[in-house]
């Protein structure tokens, strides 16, 4: 979140001496600041306005809530915990103006896919494909095989349509949630996302973070086939 800290610094400064607040929100798979109004009664607590938090929340990924304390450290408070854990999502805490931070992590995440950071053959499209299942349906899929590094550059396909048979898919002409989503690049299968609600999906895409992104109008572009698990 180092890029965003001028922006936020700029939003405490505005707020002052209220707390400021606000969420860092994954839009197509960068992180992205959203300042939102504190509608605490008094300067040493913060409260979100919900309606605006959920117009947030459904269009992107909830990556952390943010927010000062203004003229104090920026160690959490009771409330900062309680609230952490109830929402299920990771709070940053600045305390102003020196914006020294505390990142504070709830007890369960609301979702342990989303916000993961990019390494090859460790958290890329493929392993999130693996850990939805496993974690979302409960489906274990076998391991992975291994890549060479230059698969793309041999025209080697990243997962083939023999691999995903052997795993029980098969393939559909329209896709539907949980469906497995291939998407292709001058002939080579690159890229792999799981179908959710709607037009959105989720993936893993390289040197971003992992995130529920909208099939139209850029990825539908490169779609190719869908599979389904056949139980």
């Amino acid at each position: 979140m180092i890029n965003l800290d001028k922006e936020i610094e700029q939003h405490f400064k505005e707020c002052y001496p209220r707390e400021g607040c606000g969420v860092v929100a994954i839009v197509k798979g960068r992180k992205r600041w959203f300042p939102l109004r504190n509608e605490a009664k008094d300067n040493d607590h913060f409260s979100i306005n919900p309606y605006d938090f959920l117009a947030i929340s459904r269009k992107y990924d909830i990556f952390s809530i943010v927010h000062s304390h203004p003229d104090v450290p920026c160690t959490p408070s009771r409330a900062d915990i309680v609230h952490c854990n109830a929402l299920g999502v990771p709070f940053t805490i600045y305390s102003y103006p020196s914006m020294s931070r505390a990142d504070l992590q709830p007890t369960r995440k609301a979702s342990e896919l989303i916000g993961r950071d990019y390494e090859f053959g460790v958290t890329d499209c493929l392993s999130l494909a693996i850990e939805y299942y496993q974690k979302v349906l409960g489906i274990s899929l076998p391991a992975r095989k291994e890549y060479k590094d230059n698969w793309s550059e041999l025209g080697e396909d990243y997962i083939t349509d023999e691999e995903l048979k052997y795993w029980g898919f098969v393939p559909v002409d329209n896709y539907q949630k949980h469906d497995i989503l291939i998407f292709e690049n001058n002939g080579v299968n690159m890229h792999i996302g799981i179908a959710l609600d709607g037009d959105t999906f989720l993936h893993h895409a390289i040197n971003r973070l992992s995130c529920r992104e909208n099939l139209y109008p850029f990825w539908a572009k490169s779609l190719v086939r869908v599979y389904r698990y056949e139980t």
